[in-house]
């Protein structure tokens, strides 16, 4: 059996700085962007407990923002709240994964065809100039930026598309892929030359101006349900890593048995 990563549960105080939260929003959209992040960048572990009181504490703020971030977490999946047993950050669950996977696809490719049909030649500049960051940062090896830069390039064919808004509900929808993306890169599961080749071919499709090419581009670059399936698959501790938090935070989050 595969040896089991173990990534360090830092105290929350290490965590939630309340600099960190700098930056334009209010309290509760700070709140919310900074949970999501921890949560995402799996420093917020599966099952940890997320106390309001002790939140908004540690942040410097009250505890209605934090509860406002918190059910907005919770509609995402990322955080499960459990009457009378507490708050906890949410299990990595492959189903909901791949159901996230699936509002990708289908919404990633549409945006893709239009791309193709509306860009400007600044939306062109825009994603040339995140692909060429994008091979600096693996040239670098900074993971972190190379991630960052992946979300400026899908944000920006939204945007070539006319389609800004639509951004946010993809981004409300794929937490548990940004999670599983970023396990992947705990357990040194990268694909990054490969990420910048299938990138520069949706680039060349837009620029093309050719919307069939785009979506086959782009279902490339993404995959199907299936080989997400098989890639997940492929790595044996990854697989141990999420059965074992499965195993080890059900018991936590049981609710509290009235001793009346």
């Amino acid at each position: 059996m595969s040896e089991v990563v173990q990534i360090p549960a830092l105290p929350l105080e290490e965590l939630l700085r309340p600099f960190l939260m700098e930056g334009t929003g209010n309290t509760t959209n700070k709140v919310y962007r900074l949970l999501r992040q921890l949560i995402v960048e799996i420093r917020l572990l599966p099952g940890r407990a997320l106390p309001e009181k002790e939140v908004a504490a540690i942040l410097h703020v009250s505890k209605t923002p934090v509860r406002e971030a918190i059910i907005r977490l919770s509609e995402e999946g990322l955080i499960k709240v459990v009457p009378q047993g507490g708050t906890f950050v949410a299990t990595i669950e492959v189903q909901r994964y791949i159901e996230a996977c699936f509002i990708r696809f289908r919404l990633e490719a549409g945006a893709a065809a239009e791309a193709a049909k509306r860009h400007t030649f600044e939306d062109l500049g825009r994603l040339e100039l995140l692909l060429n960051q994008q091979i600096e940062a693996v040239e670098s090896e900074d993971y972190t930026s190379f991630f960052e830069l992946d979300e400026s390039f899908h944000k920006a064919i939204f945007a070539a598309a006319r389609l800004s808004g639509v951004w946010s509900f993809v981004n409300q929808a794929k937490g548990e892929i940004d999670r599983m993306r970023h396990l992947k890169m705990v357990f040194g599961v990268r694909r990054t030359g490969e990420v910048i080749d299938e990138h520069r071919a949706i680039v060349e499709a837009i620029g093309a101006a050719s919307p069939d090419a785009a979506v086959a581009a782009m279902t490339r670059h993404l995959g199907s349900l299936e080989s997400k399936i098989t890639e997940l698959s492929k790595d044996p501790k990854l697989w141990s890593y999420i059965e074992s938090i499965n195993a080890t935070t059900t018991e936590k989050r049981r609710p509290r048995r009235s001793l009346t």
